[in-house]
Order: structure tokens, then C-alpha cells, then sequence
């Protein structure tokens, strides 16, 4: 498992390498022109880039969705006797490694946006530069996810329960994300087909919450006793 997880992140880093050294060449692409709200100059504004960085986004939710449902069915024990552990573990590993990919293509995309402003800085610090609260509210989200993913090289030092702790911040990463996808998404504020999928994964991953924390009869808990990863 170890090696198999060393060679993800590895896989990782070597695919965000790559898209950063490419963010440039994509950035100076000729491509289809617009003009700015009251002015009269035309900037090139390269669809294709919006079009990645936006189903990069998508994708991160949806991602993240499902790794909290999987991170729920792994520690609760719910699904043990369909599935063994250790593959809920690892499908738990592997979606959190992809939606967190996922999510840093997002945001390192809008960078190379042209006709806008938008820096490494805008990307990182939240709010910088008159940076808008709906923006700030995805950099939470995922500066958060980054650093629940983080926390497992430090689960020994810190002990289960107070790594556990620290585990929870998922839900609040996952809740920042939600809320940015609304502000930001005229198609989910519109309630379409891509709206109704985000509107219920979110209710998904709340029912599975609730479950968790809502009071078991005996016969239950001795099934669902949390154990750590």
C-alpha cells in the first residue's frame, strides 16, 4: 500500500510539473477574441484554458463528494461486510489523490487565463489583490483538503484521535467547496441537469454524516465502531 501511494503522489507531482512548465505555451495559443465592458480594445481570450480550469472544477466536487462518502464507509465499517477494508482504503486514497489534483489544475489554469488577471498570488492567498469572496471561499476549501491529505504522514506523531480531529476539517474543505461551486456556477444557480448532480452529491455526503453522528442502538455501534486507517 505504501509503495502503491508513493508512486501516486509521484504520478502527481509529475503531472502538475508538467502542466505548469505547458502553462505558458497554453497561455500565448491564439484564440478566440472578446471585448472588454466598456472598452474598446479587443483581448485574445483563449476558450480552451476556461474550458480545462472549468471542468477541472467540476470534476474536483464531484471528486471530493465521493471521497468523503468512501472516507465515511472506511472508517465506520459499514460496508464490511460487501467490501473488505482495505479496498475501501484504498478507493478512500485514490479518489482523495485525484480530487486534490484535480483541484490544483483548477485553480493553476486560471493563471494562464488571458485577458485576465489572475496571478499565482490571486491563486494561493485568498482574497489578494481584490480578489473576490466567492474565489476565496474554493482556495479555503482546497488549501484545506491539501492539508488533511498532509496529515497522514503525521498520524503517528499526533496520535489517532487527535489526527482524527484534524481529519474532520474534510467536511468544512468539502462545505467551502460546495458554496463556491454556487457562487460561481450560473448553471448550478440555474438549476439545471449539472445543478441538480452537485445539489445531490452534497446531500449524499450530508446524509451519510448525519448517519454517523446520530446515536446507534447497541447491536449497531459494536458494527460501526470507527477504526483507524
Amino acid at each position: 500500500m505504501r509503495r502503491w501511494f508513493r508512486a501516486a503522489v509521484l504520478a502527481s507531482g509529475v503531472l502538475g510539473t508538467v502542466l505548469v512548465a505547458a502553462g505558458p505555451a497554453l497561455a500565448g495559443t491564439d484564440g478566440p477574441a472578446r471585448v472588454l465592458a466598456g472598452e474598446g480594445a479587443v483581448t485574445p481570450y483563449d476558450a480552451g484554458v476556461r474550458h480545462i480550469a472549468t471542468l477541472a472544477g467540476y470534476l474536483s466536487y464531484g471528486l471530493m463528494a465521493l471521497t468523503v462518502c468512501f472516507g465515511i464507509l472506511t472508517t465506520t465499517g459499514w460496508a464490511r461486510r460487501g467490501v473488505r477494508r482495505a479496498t475501501l482504503y484504498g478507493g478512500h486514497m485514490t479518489l482523495a489523490l485525484v480530487t486534490l489534483t484535480f483541484g490544483c489544475l483548477h485553480a493553476v489554469a486560471y493563471v494562464f487565463q488571458t485577458g485576465e488577471h489572475f496571478s499565482y498570488l490571486n491563486a494561493v492567498v485568498p482574497l489578494a489583490g481584490g480578489g473576490e469572496p466567492e474565489v476565496a471561499l474554493g482556495i479555503v476549501g482546497l488549501e484545506l483538503g491539501l492539508a488533511v491529505a498532509a496529515s497522514i504522514w503525521l498520524q503517528r506523531r499526533l496520535g489517532y484521535r487527535r489526527w482524527h480531529v484534524l481529519h474532520y476539517l474534510a467536511y468544512l474543505a468539502f462545505a467551502l467547496s460546495l458554496a463556491h461551486v454556487i457562487a460561481t456556477s450560473r448553471e448550478v444557480q440555474a438549476l439545471g441537469m449539472l445543478g441538480l448532480a452537485v445539489f445531490a452529491l452534497a446531500a449524499a455526503c450530508a446524509l451519510m454524516a448525519l448517519l454517523r453522528v446520530l446515536p446507534a442502538t447497541t447491536a449497531v455501534a459494536t458494527r460501526i465502531i470507527p477504526q483507524e486507517l
